[in-house]
This record gives structure tokens, sequence and C-alpha cells, in this order.
């Protein structure tokens, strides 16, 4: 999921109709981590049993937060034992550089939890 305010609302309509969720947080901005953590929260009331993949992006800017940060200040451990939960940390690659290995470890767990759910 993604987007401003005004697409939030309809988040919550497609989650009953996916097999897994995807959200990005913007580990470089601190300030927005506890709204991150709310919205995330929210949207998986409803949803005891989707496998969630978070990718905590940005990691290759200064003073962005780590995945153990991401994990505390999202409070994974709060979404439930009954799901798969990951957590991976992620940068777009520069121009013309590589993909990123926590690009690639995204794409491929992505793939196989889809995969599992047919």
């Amino acid at each position: 999921v993604g987007g401003g305010e005004a697409l939030r609302s309809y988040w919550s309509l497609y989650l009953p109709r996916v097999p897994l969720l995807v959200y990005v947080v913007d580990a470089a901005d601190r300030a927005r981590l506890p709204l991150a953590k709310q919205l995330l929260h929210q949207l998986l009331q409803g949803q005891p049993s989707l496998p969630v993949v978070v990718l905590a992006n940005k990691q290759d800017l200064e003073g962005a937060c780590g995945v153990t940060d991401i994990h505390e200040a999202l409070e994974l451990s709060d979404v439930g034992d009954e799901r798969k939960m990951f957590l991976i940390g992620t940068h777009v690659a520069e121009e013309g550089a590589e993909i990123s290995s926590g690009m690639r470890d995204a794409k491929e767990l992505i793939t196989q939890l889809v995969l599992e759910t047919q």
C-alpha cells in the first residue's frame, strides 16, 4: 500500500483480496514512524493471518533507523502471533548500480509468499 492521506480510506477495500501486505516505511523519516505504526496496526486489525512484509526503505541515508529500531517503532511484536511477519532493510539503487541485496531478498520473499497462497 502507499499513497497520501486521500488514498488511505481505500486500503481496507483491497486487504480481503490480497495474499499479503507489503508495507513500505521511510526509515529516514523518524517523525512519521508513529503515524506509520498507527496505520499499520489499523490495517491489520481485521486481518489476523495476513502475511506482512515491511520494507524499511532508505537505509542508505545518513540517520536512517535500522531494522531493529523500525521493529520497535512499529511495535511489530504486537501485530499477532499467527501471521508471517518479515522486516527487510532496503534502499533504492543509484542509477546504473546493481539492485541491492535487500531489494533482491524482498523480491524473492514476496514471490515465495504469493506462490504459497495459490
